[in-house]
């Protein structure tokens, strides 16, 4: 049986995140796949340069 599942459209936009090397609160482009949001992959951080895949998000603007 075939389903055809309905997965929402990733949506970007700019939020803050919580580096976990630095311990600083730096702006990041985040994805949004309905609840779920997470840091987009690739992104560093401005501040040490390490990688953002691990940070949590802590803010994200979402517009009305």
């Amino acid at each position: 049986m075939n389903r055809v599942m309905n997965l929402p459209t990733p949506r970007q936009t700019k939020g803050w995140v919580y580096c976990p090397i630095c311990t600083h609160t730096v702006e990041a482009q985040v994805v949004t796949f309905g609840r779920r949001i997470m840091v987009k992959p690739g992104q560093k951080c401005s501040r040490c340069a390490s990688s953002l895949e691990a940070a949590c998000v802590l803010r994200h603007e979402v517009a009305a």
